[in-house]
């Protein structure tokens, strides 16, 4: 009965244009099964839409309405489409999303004025070759074919699902079928490979467990890493074997800052604690929000290290609901199966994790195009320590990839994997796009531990300039730490450069010869940097569960135009506008972060509030950060919020809930 008067609404509705010569008509979400005949009667039809209704086929009399510019078949149960859908060459738009299509007619290019084609959410499980002529004429517009598992494309390589915004337009047809048909057949074949990067606190026994993974016993006098050690495993999956390239990060603080220019988030995640340490729990935080901040959602493995194979209580539920997905929590012990009886069972429990883990992820399985294959194997034997991006263009073509869009998509594949970096999408470093992740990160390593690769410090005030970056390397390289051969005097002013655009670093004058190091600043304060006092004296601070580690460095970084003159530490500086004078500075604990602010009225509130937004603005860069700002009041720490609702503070437009980036004020 449904059915029955689905269709006479229909045909009321087909009845009433066609009196009208209407040029739209909209029979969405009626239900239909069939369509009535007297539809294709409706010649000077322009727009049609047939939506959420329950078609399984279309009738051949529908390619008669020669005028349609606009046809919307969305949430249908469409298996196939017929080939006289070809005789609508007038249609510009076509949404086929959310149908059973499993495949497409090679008839579909002669739509030949078809500027948007969506068919996202259907079973595609190839695409005609004759699709390409639409794209290749130019007149296709936008392509959207997400959720098609069985076309194996790469999101990155699909963009957004429906672009209409100039800030996030849609991929390039050409681009993605030029992809598409390049990974076909014995045209492409999967990689099957995935980058490994293995993150924690220095001693927590990364390396060594990694050597044991690799089947080397441990090294009891196992030296730290500095920078990044990439080195290859290999892991058995049920469909096949995969080769990771797992890459062994130095666990000093001092290298966290450097983590956004690292972390990916088509990667697999082993973070590495110790299980015994007492503050086990707030390390897991510590790094799992790193991890979530840089590389959102991507897979986490977490081996309880130094365990004896006996796992330990911890508040696994909570981690996982507020950092996850977190796959596996496995204890591990990196001693050798004599000292420690079960080590070696410990070992293949990870591995095993380790394993299956990367058995699901969709990233070595992507085709990859064979022409690509001789240029990865360039980019793998590069020994030049960075190209520009032109000089990386020319290769490609010299090797037979001459279509900037995919040496761009080439490149970005190469970033994922770990072969060779590239910033291509970071404006920051649009011209030295393509870099060795080892020499990059060893040499901005050596100069972040500047103070302490000898006797005395080489940068006591945490002022770098060209020529004091090449003693830093020679020291380093006599630590070996690096070899200094690969860093000539032209590459100094190129890593001062970059630790700028890391945010690692601020020029102290316009020429750019000098530069201040916030890591490189002394652990004790300098004299007279305490809180400002005064009767208009305000303080705050902000509660985190643990503040991250880059934080002040770059808050540093970003204020250090009202820095008062030397007076700044590692953790903090005294801050000067106007007639005002503040104090912003991190504890011991990590777990706080401060601000005093006293001074002229208008100019202690102008400066507070450089303070605060600069600080918001930080905030928005980590995902999942909890923070709680907290104002002095009534001898007490009063969460702003409750200080809003009672009348102390004026309530701001945005002061609490989920803010853009993904962190959490909270009252």
């Amino acid at each position: 009965m449904a059915k029955s008067k689905a269709y006479q609404r229909a045909k009321q509705k087909i009845e009433e244009a066609r009196g009208s010569a209407a040029w739209r008509l909209d029979l969405a979400g009626l239900g239909l099964t069939a369509l009535p005949d007297s539809l294709a009667q409706l010649t000077n039809l322009q727009s049609l839409y047939l939506s959420s209704n329950q078609l399984t086929a279309l009738p051949d009399s529908l390619a008669q309405l020669t005028n349609l510019q606009s046809l919307y078949l969305r949430s249908n149960q469409l298996t196939a489409l017929p080939d006289s859908l070809a005789q609508l060459t007038n249609l510009q738009i076509l949404d086929l999303r959310s149908n059973q299509l499993t495949a497409l007619p090679d008839s579909l290019a002669q739509l030949t004025n078809l500027r948007i084609l969506f068919l996202s959410s259907n079973q595609l499980t190839e695409l005609p070759a004759s699709l390409r002529h639409l794209a290749d004429n130019a007149v296709l517009r936008e392509l959207y074919l997400h959720d098609n598992p069985a076309l194996e494309l790469p999101s990155e390589l699909l963009g957004p699902e429906h672009a209409r915004d100039t800030y996030n337009p849609p991929k390039p047809p050409k681009e993605i079928l030029d992809y598409y048909f390049s990974t076909r057949g014995d045209a492409g074949q999967a990689l099957r490979e995935l980058r490994l990067i293995v993150v924690g606190r220095p001693k927590v026994g990364k390396t060594t467990l990694i050597k044991r993974l690799r089947g080397h016993p441990m090294d009891p006098h196992e030296a730290e890493t500095h920078g990044i050690d990439i080195l290859p495993m290999d892991l058995k999956c049920p469909d096949g074997p995969l080769r990771a390239r797992v890459w062994d990060f130095g666990g000093q603080h001092v290298l966290h800052a450097m983590h956004e220019f690292f972390l990916r988030n088509r990667c697999l995640y082993l973070l590495v604690v110790e299980q015994r340490a007492n503050d086990v729990e707030r390390e897991l935080t510590y790094w799992l929000q790193l991890i979530r901040s840089y590389a959102g959602d991507a897979p986490v493995v977490v081996a309880l290290n130094q365990s004896k194979g006996i796992p330990r209580s911890l508040a696994r539920a909570a981690l996982e609901r507020d950092y996850g997905p977190i796959l596996a929590w496995v204890p591990t012990e990196c001693a050798s199966e004599d000292e420690v009886p079960g080590a070696d069972a410990t070992i293949e429990a990870l591995r095993a994790a380790l394993t299956t883990t990367a058995a699901a992820m969709p990233e070595p399985k992507k085709l990859f195009p064979k022409k690509w294959l001789a240029i990865k194997q360039w980019l793998e034997a590069m020994q030049e320590p960075y190209l520009d991006y032109a000089t990386y263009a020319e290769h490609c073509a010299e090797l037979n990839e001459r279509d900037p869009q995919q040496q761009a998509a080439l490149a970005a594949a190469m970033d994922e994997l770990g072969v060779a970096l590239n910033y291509a999408r970071d404006p920051r470093l649009r011209d030295t796009t393509v870099l060795r992740p080892n020499w990059l990160a060893n040499g901005i390593y050596a100069l972040l531990r500047a103070n302490i690769l000898a006797p005395e410090p080489l940068a006591p005030e945490g002022v770098l300039t060209e020529s004091m970056v090449g003693t830093v390397l020679k020291v380093a390289g006599q630590a070996k730490v690096l070899d200094a051969a690969e860093y000539p005097p032209e590459k100094w002013s190129f890593l001062l450069r970059l630790m700028n655009l890391f945010q690692l670093s601020f020029p102290l004058d316009e020429e750019g010869e000098r530069y201040l190091v916030p890591a490189l600043l002394p652990a004790d304060e300098p004299v007279d940097s305490g809180e400002p006092g005064g009767p208009n004296q305000v303080k705050l601070r902000y509660e985190f569960d643990v503040v991250p580690g880059p934080l002040i460095g770059r808050l540093l970084v970003r204020l250090f135009a009202i820095i008062d003159g030397r007076k700044v530490w590692h953790r903090g500086a005294r801050l000067r506008y106007g007639d005002a004078k503040a104090r912003a500075w991190a504890d011991l604990e990590e777990k706080y972060v401060f601000v005093s602010v006293a001074g002229d009225a208008n100019d202690a509130a102008e400066l507070l509030e450089m303070i605060r937004e600069t600080l918001k603005e930080l905030f928005r860069e980590y995902e999942r950060l909890r923070v709680v700002e907290q104002w002095w009041h009534g001898d007490n720490w009063v969460p702003r919020g409750t200080l809003e609702q009672i009348g102390v503070l004026a309530r701001e437009v945005v002061s609490e809930g989920k803010q853009p980036g993904g962190q959490e004020v909270r009252d």
